[in-house]
């Protein structure tokens, strides 16, 4: 229920208009203790935008999104109450010591050619980098679109702290 009740608060609010990404936004929760997939709610094909409007088609479901699943599987590895993230458009000018910035060119070539493993290596490297990471900006690269994270203990908050980024997209 707490994931249908934040994607809901999400797409109500008309900020989030400003947030979705040309890929499209997605939300996630994860079981305590979830190690795959199948433990980790999401929503099926994401949300994106039509008319101007947030916009999904179906209800969350476990194993809706290997994407959203790997940023969370793996910050739950360094900080297990981290249960919830939601990607967003890249937010500029987001600073402070909660922020992580990847950038794609300092991705080790074995790990960029392994399909899926660039999300693994960029939580990873957010968390051994800082000892709390509650955002990570991802700067993109040639055919990757630039994105925002948000990482939090559930999808309510994630969206409130999603939301209140809304003020800093141009």
């Amino acid at each position: 229920m707490t994931l249908k009740s934040a994607l809901d608060l999400f797409v109500r609010d008309p900020r989030a208009s400003l947030l979705i990404p040309e890929v499209g936004t997605n939300i996630g929760y994860a079981l305590p203790d979830a190690k795959g997939l199948d433990e980790v709610a999401a929503v099926p094909g994401r949300i994106s935008l039509a008319f101007g409007k947030p916009i999904y088609c179906l209800p969350p479901a476990f194993g809706a999104s290997d994407h959203v699943t790997r940023v969370i599987l793996t910050a739950m590895k360094f900080d297990p109450p981290m249960r919830s993230a939601i990607n967003l458009r890249f937010v500029e000018g987001l600073k402070g010591e909660d922020v992580y910035v990847f950038d794609r060119s300092k991705e080790p070539l074995d790990s960029a050619k392994l399909e899926g493993r660039t999300m693994n290596f960029m939580v990873e490297s957010a968390f051994k980098s800082r000892p709390r990471v509650r955002y990570i900006l991802d700067v993109g690269a040639h055919g990757k679109e630039p994105s925002t994270f948000v990482i939090s203990t559930d999808p309510v908050n994630a969206v409130k702290e999603a939301l209140s980024l809304a003020e800093m997209i141009k």
